[in-house]
C-alpha cells in the first residue's frame, strides 16, 4: 500500500486558563500570609503598584460608623461594607484591557466589607528572642567538655544525629553512623575511628543535660534518668523492672510486677509514680514555644441585630495603581516604554482584582457558614450542625472546588476563638425520624460525658450509647462511639480505670 500525503480536519474543544485566571485561582487558594508574601514580592518588581497609606476617616467617623452599625439596618451596614475601591483616582485607559472578563472567575460577586483601620505598629514587648534549641544546648556543653580532638569529632556527629525528642536518629545502629564518620573524617593523617571509641563517647554525651538525652530507645532513656536519682530501694527496683521486664509496664501487668518484685498495692503505686515522673521525650523541653502565627481572613462580630461577618482589613494593605506614573506615561512617546508601563498596569490591576474577588468569595462563604452554624457560636460544639462542601456550593452557585479553596487555610476570628473555616464542616449522622446530628457535636457530647464520669467507674461505649439516646436524643451505634473516642485519643473504659488508679 503506497503512502500518500493528505490533509485531515479535526474538530475539538480545549479549556485554556489565561494568566489572570490562573493568578486569581492561586490567590483564592493562598492563606492570608501567602497573599501578603505575594503582595510584597509584587511591590518589589512592579513600580505601578503601590500601597495606599492614606488614613481613611477620622476617629469620630469610625465611632459614628460603629454607632450606625449597632443601630441596625441593612442600609447602614451596606455603607460601611463598601467593596475595595481599586479604580478611585487613577483611571486606566480603555485601551489597556485584561485578557479575560472578571466575572468568569466566579459565578457572581457580592459586596465585600471594607474597614478603615490604619496599620498598627508592633509593640516592643511583642518581639521575642531567639530560642535555644536542643542541638544548641548540647553543642554548648560539648564546647566546655574536656574532650580531645577525636572525641569532639565523634560527639559532634552524635549530637547531629539526635532528633527533636532527644533520641539518636540512627537508634541502635551505630555501625552506620560510624561508617559515615569514617567516610568523612579519616584520611592518611587521621586513622579510622573504632566502634569502641564511638560507644565510649556516646556514654559521655549521655551525661549531658537534659537527663536521658542521646538514648537509643525509650528504655535506655528511662534508665539514664534513673541513674541520676539517689539510689533508694524504689529507684533500684524501677531500674531492675525497666531493664528486665519493660514489657510488663507497657501492658500494665501489675499483678506480675507485684508478684515478682514482692510489692504490695501501696508500694506498687509509689513505684509507678516514680516511673511516671520520668520524661519519655527528654528533648521536648527544648521544643519551640512560639506558636504559629495565624492571620484571620474574616472577623465575626455580634451586634444588636445579630451576627455580622466582615473582612479583616488589617490582614492586607490597600493597593492601588500609581497615578503619578500613569500621568507620566501619557506624556511619553517611546513605544517600548509605553508597552512596559502597560504590562505593569495590567499586572498590578490583575493582582488587585484577584485580591478583591478573593475577599468577596471568602465573605460570601463565611456569611453562609455563620448563618448555618449560628447555634455553635451561641451554645458551643454540641450545637454544631452537619455541613458539607456541596451544600455551600449549591447555595452560592459556585463549584465545590472553589468552596474547598476558599475554606482551606482560611480563618475566622470569633468570640469563641479563631477557627479554620474547614472546622465547621462535618458529616451528618442519620437519626431515625429526626434531623441529622453533626459528627462534631456527637464527639463533643462524648467528651463531656467522659470528662464528668466517675474515675472509679468509667463509662463503657455501650453505656455512652444509652446515655446519648436517653438524655440527648442521639441515636448512634456503639462502634461509632468507639471510633469517635479513638479519634479523640481517649482510651477505653477499662484502660481509663487502670490509668485513673495511678494518677497523682
Amino acid at each position: 500500500m503506497a503512502l500518500m500525503p493528505g490533509l485531515q480536519l479535526n474538530i475539538g474543544q480545549q479549556l485554556k486558563l489565561t494568566p489572570q485566571l490562573q493568578q486569581s485561582i492561586k490567590i483564592l487558594q493562598y492563606s492570608a500570609m501567602e497573599v501578603q508574601q505575594t503582595i510584597d514580592t509584587m511591590l518589589e518588581t512592579n513600580f505601578m503598584l503601590e500601597v495606599d497609606e492614606e488614613e481613611i476617616g477620622s476617629d469620630e467617623n469610625d465611632a459614628r460608623k460603629e454607632d450606625e452599625k449597632d443601630s441596625g439596618g441593612d442600609e447602614e451596614l451596606t455603607k460601611e461594607e463598601q467593596p475595595l475601591d481599586i479604580e478611585h483616582d487613577n483611571q486606566i485607559d480603555d485601551n489597556i484591557e485584561l485578557d479575560m472578563q472578571w466575572d468568569e472567575v466566579f459565578s457572581d460577586h457580592t459586596s465585600s466589607s471594607a474597614g478603615s483601620d490604619s496599620a498598627e505598629s508592633t509593640a516592643a514587648e511583642n518581639y521575642t528572642s531567639a530560642e535555644t534549641t536542643l542541638h544548641d544546648h548540647l553543642q554548648w556543653q560539648l564546647d566546655v567538655a574536656p574532650f580531645d580532638e577525636r572525641q569532639t569529632v565523634l560527639a559532634s556527629y552524635i549530637i547531629d544525629d539526635i532528633n527533636d525528642e532527644g533520641f539518636l536518629g540512627s537508634g541502635s545502629d551505630l555501625d552506620s553512623l560510624l561508617a559515615t564518620i569514617n567516610d568523612n573524617e579519616t584520611d592518611d593523617e587521621h586513622p579510622l575511628y573504632s566502634l569502641e571509641e564511638l560507644e565510649a563517647t556516646l556514654k559521655q554525651v549521655q551525661q549531658f543535660e537534659p537527663n536521658g538525652v542521646a538514648a537509643r530507645n525509650l528504655q535506655e532513656s528511662l534508665l539514664l534518668q534513673l541513674a541520676g536519682f539517689p539510689q533508694t530501694p524504689y529507684v533500684v527496683t524501677a531500674q531492675k523492672l525497666i531493664e528486665e521486664n519493660f514489657d510488663w509496664l507497657t501492658f500494665h501487668d501489675h499483678k506480675r510486677i507485684k508478684k515478682v518484685y514482692g510489692l504490695n498495692d501501696e508500694e506498687l503505686n509509689t513505684l509507678l509514680r516514680l516511673i511516671q515522673s520520668l520524661n519519655p521525650r527528654p528533648g521536648r523541653d527544648f521544643s519551640p514555644t512560639q506558636s504559629e502565627v495565624v492571620i484571620p481572613d474574616l472577623r465575626l462580630k455580634r451586634l444588636k441585630n445579630g451576627w455580622v461577618v466582615e473582612l479583616n482589613q488589617d490582614a492586607f494593605p490597600r493597593l492601588s495603581v500609581n497615578s503619578t506614573y500613569l500621568k507620566l506615561a501619557s506624556e511619553l512617546d517611546d513605544s517600548d516604554q509605553n508597552k512596559r508601563i502597560k504590562d505593569q498596569v495590567n499586572e498590578a490591576k490583575g493582582l488587585i482584582k484577584s485580591i478583591q474577588n478573593r475577599g468577596e468569595t471568602l465573605l460570601r462563604v463565611g456569611t453562609f457558614i455563620v448563618d448555618r452554624q449560628q447555634s455553635f457560636f451561641e451554645e458551643g460544639e454540641q450545637a454544631m450542625k452537619p455541613l458539607v462542601l456541596r451544600e455551600v456550593a449549591e447555595h452560592l452557585d459556585l463549584h465545590e472546588s472553589t468552596i474547598s479553596r476558599a475554606t482551606n487555610q482560611k480563618y475566622i476570628q470569633t468570640p469563641r476563638g479563631t477557627f479554620e473555616l474547614k472546622y465547621f464542616f462535618s458529616t451528618g449522622v442519620s437519626q431515625y425520624g429526626s434531623a441529622d446530628q453533626s459528627a462534631t457535636a456527637i464527639k463533643a457530647h462524648i467528651k463531656q460525658l467522659i470528662d464528668e464520669e466517675d474515675p472509679k467507674k468509667p463509662l463503657s461505649d455501650s453505656k455512652l450509647m444509652k446515655i446519648l439516646e436517653e438524655e440527648k436524643d442521639i441515636s448512634v451505634a456503639r462502634r461509632t462511639i468507639a471510633k469517635y473516642r479513638e479519634a479523640m485519643n481517649i482510651p477505653s473504659s477499662s484502660e481509663r480505670k487502670r490509668l485513673n488508679k495511678y494518677k497523682f
